[in-house]
């Protein structure tokens, strides 16, 4: 696999904050009025960033805006003054290039991994003796994304599509499709990826929590933030028989193992905690009575998603 430092990326604007207070939404069209998907979104002066949904709408949570900057794959970039930012209206002008995506998301379904590991993800995966189970990848289609480097910069290229390697913590992306391509982890300090439906997920290097890999960012805020490791292994066929009785797997395995860690700010250190309601109290305890209520008042599974609302909460 071919290695190619951050700087091969382009965009450049400072650090994105958590201070996030208030909301700017609208809609990004061309001049047929038809929906600019995965349109990316920056504030023209401070720290924040996201892109369209698949309809061409976008909400961004920001400290104050005044101006937005716009740009897509066969577009003029756009700097858009804001009048009403709960209404944001943009409609981009095509550049006089093919106005068609570059790169199709679903080629990296089609791709062999390295190390002799096959992916079967046709929808999700189709589970079949001596095939493997899971996946390497994070996501299993090529999804858009920008990074935030050790300058705290953020880098973003249309024309990029990305993916992350859990078991070896590399941040691939594509220009074309067909070439997979690892930028360098030590330039990068963060970076969001968002899948086909808009949903982002923020990964961050904290060292202290795994030097290899990136942590999943779960929640943050100014009161803590909650980390998840995600501890993905190859586990090989295991499947022994003697005729009469047999046990294990009859299928390589790779498989998710999270452990979720919670920081108190300002200053904490990274403390391990389990999906027990128990565990939380203890690593929560400062909080313990606002701990108790969410909990009360949230009787359903707790899971990443439980996790981020919990997180939210305490950060308010």
């Amino acid at each position: 696999m071919k290695k190619t430092i951050l700087t091969c990326l382009v965009g450049l604007t400072s650090i994105v904050t958590f201070a996030q207070k208030i909301s700017v939404s609208g809609v990004v069209n061309d001049k047929q009025g038809k929906s600019v998907a995965f349109a990316f979104i920056k504030d023209a002066k401070h720290n924040y960033a996201t892109f369209t949904d698949t309809y061409g709408a976008f909400n961004l949570k920001v400290d104050t805006v005044d101006r937005l900057i716009v740009s897509a794959s066969a577009f003029i970039t756009m700097t858009v003054k804001i009048s009403d930012p709960q209404s944001v209206g943009v409609t981009l002008a095509s550049d006089g290039t093919v106005n068609a995506k570059l790169i199709d998301p679903d080629a990296f379904k089609e791709k062999i991994s390295t190390e002799g590991m096959t992916r079967n993800v046709a929808s999700g995966y189709i589970a079949k003796e001596n095939s493997l189970h899971g996946t390497r990848y994070f996501f299993d289609t090529w999804v858009h994304g920008y990074v935030i480097t050790q300058a705290d910069s953020i880098k973003e290229n249309s024309n990029y599509l990305f993916n992350y390697g859990k078991m070896d913590g590399s941040l691939l992306f594509t220009d074309d499709g067909k070439t997979m391509k690892e930028i360098d982890g030590r330039l990068i300090k963060m970076f969001v990826l968002f899948d086909n439906g808009g949903q982002s997920y923020t990964f961050e290097k904290i060292p202290a929590i795994d030097p290899n890999h990136f942590v999943q960012v779960l929640a943050v805020g100014s009161n803590y933030k909650i980390y998840k490791q995600l501890n993905t292994k190859f586990i090989p066929n295991n499947y022994v028989s003697n005729g009469m009785t047999s046990n294990g797997n009859n299928y390589d395995e790779i498989k998710d193992e999270p452990v979720y860690y919670a920081v108190k700010v300002p200053g904490g250190a990274p403390i391990k905690f389990t999906l027990r309601s128990k565990s939380i109290k203890t690593v929560f305890a400062a909080d313990v009575a606002k701990v108790s209520k969410y909990l009360s008042d949230h009787d359903t599974d707790i899971d990443d998603r439980y996790l981020k609302g919990l997180g939210d909460y305490l950060n308010n």
